[in-house]
């Protein structure tokens, strides 16, 4: 597999994505206010008992929310009900599982986890866990004896998978730098006052770097020309025996290399095949089901043999979807009903071979009775739809628009790259209700002017649509 990472980082956003053998598999999107991964020290707010579950204040606009499951350093301590030892107002240490959302603020957990490339700490724990990639017995024996042999009892560990690279002294060195964060985060928490930020995470483009930097990536490319060096340091500390190649390239990269038009498709409940069949994205609740159907695929032999190579291209890419789409929880796919349990087998060989290349943890199931497979996979970021659109006002939640600042985030990115343009002014028309998200982000504006040597206004239209857009010069 050759893999790449596409980067997008500008002062209001960053853009990461996972690209192999040429095509999209992941994006990473983060804001300036992205949360996901900070320590707090809060405070008790609220305890619903009947929910089991708690809202805590971390500073954020909405009070965070904890679940009773999540309260791990509580249930060492007391094996009953942890709200029996949680009182409002009292002070805890969380971190946060899942940024707000919409309605919903964050979702915290008391389960603490410090991420490296080699190693996870889990302060409130204390198994040591191994990467299931990690198959070879001797190999996970001695992993094993490593960390045991020289991490505290009182705290866990997970192996991951870029340990089948690492040598003793980099897992070793890596390990003792979390036990160092560790003892910092605590300290930091009995000299801090509730509630505040006491840990944060590397942000979404290193994350990403920390997590995929192996023996697959050929090149990094970048649009900042700053952040290049940093990446070739940070890639020398982490991975100094790989020869990636680092660029920096000018412009809008996604639109260049073909990703945006990627993104547009994943938005889409319908995804056509190269065959000519198409896969259906059905989200409720509950799950997602996914529908393989043979559309204008036909096939040359007989029937059985069409429907197993339409399955066996539907195995391959759904994986990518589930990836792309980063869908989470109960999934069903409905695989066109084949005749021959041998290709069965194959279809659903073919299907674990491509979910191994998901970092996520999934579970696969097998085939139920009524002939769906059924898997589970985690979910810990929200979904392109999730950044990309919002529930529709208008038809009480069964359709999705488009996110206003998205697409603010789309048109900043537009014109901040049209630095060709020779005229003293650009100007921008939207929708009156896109006007507000842009007109009143008079930091980011700024930058854009400067990077622009240009004066840009922005007009209100009413007779564009929500998602239309005009940009153009003063002499247009």
């Amino acid at each position: 597999m050759i893999r790449d990472i596409i980067a997008e980082v500008y002062p209001w956003e960053s853009r990461v994505a996972i690209v192999e053998n040429g095509r999209l598999a992941e994006v990473f999107w983060a804001n300036k206010d992205e949360n996901v991964g900070k320590i707090y020290k809060g405070k008790v707010k609220d305890l619903i008992p009947g929910l089991s579950c708690a809202f805590i204040d971390i500073g954020l606009s909405k009070n965070a929310f904890l679940y009773a499951g999540d309260v791990k350093f509580l249930e060492k301590k007391n094996k009953g009900n942890v709200f029996d030892l949680l009182k409002t107002g009292q002070e805890i240490m969380v971190q946060v599982k899942k940024e707000a959302f919409c309605e919903k603020g964050a979702r915290v957990t008391g389960d603490l986890t410090i991420p490296g490339h080699f190693l996870v700490l889990l302060p409130f724990q204390t198994e040591v866990s191994i990467s299931r990639k990690i198959t070879c017995d001797d190999l996970r024996h001695h992993l094993r004896g490593i960390i045991e042999k020289n991490k505290p009892e009182n705290v866990g560990i997970i192996v991951r998978t870029a340990c089948l690279e690492a040598e003793d002294y980099e897992i070793f060195s890596e390990l003792q730098e979390h036990l160092k964060v560790w003892n910092e985060i605590k300290d930091r928490y009995h000299n801090s006052k509730a509630p505040s930020v006491i840990y944060e995470d590397i942000d979404v483009l290193e994350r990403t770097l920390r997590d995929y930097i192996d023996g697959d990536i050929s090149k990094v490319i970048i649009n900042n020309s700053r952040l290049r060096k940093k990446i070739e340091n940070y890639i020398s500390q982490i991975r100094p025996q790989h020869n990636i190649s680092i660029q920096y390239e000018k412009g809008d990269l996604f639109e260049k290399y073909g990703l945006e038009k990627d993104i547009r498709k994943c938005l889409r409940r319908k995804v056509w095949l190269r065959s000519g069949g198409y896969l259906v994205f059905d989200k409720t609740e509950a799950m997602t089901v996914i529908d393989v159907n043979s559309g204008k695929y036909t096939g040359k032999n007989d029937f059985e043999d069409t429907v197993f190579r339409l399955n066996m291209e539907a195995a391959v890419e759904i994986p990518r979807q589930l990836r792309l789409r980063s869908v989470g929880g109960i999934i069903l796919v409905d695989f066109i009903d084949m005749k021959y349990k041998s290709n069965i087998d194959k279809v659903v060989t073919a299907f674990k071979n491509e979910i191994a290349n998901d970092k996520a943890h999934t579970f696969i199931a097998g085939m139920t009775g009524l002939g769906f497979l059924e898997m589970t996979r985690k979910r810990s970021r929200y979904g392109l739809s999730d950044f990309y659109t919002e529930e529709c006002t208008f038809c009480n939640g069964r359709g999705r628009t488009i996110n206003l600042f998205a697409l603010s985030c789309q048109i900043k990115r537009k014109v901040v790259n049209m630095d060709y343009l020779e005229n003293d002014e650009l100007v921008i028309e939207v929708n009156p209700m896109l006007l507000d998200y842009l007109t009143n982000d008079k930091k980011n504006l700024s930058y854009i002017e400067k990077c622009l040597d240009k004066k840009v206004i922005i007009k209100d239209n009413s007779k564009l649509n929500l998602e239309e857009y005009r940009i153009f010069t003063d002499q247009d």
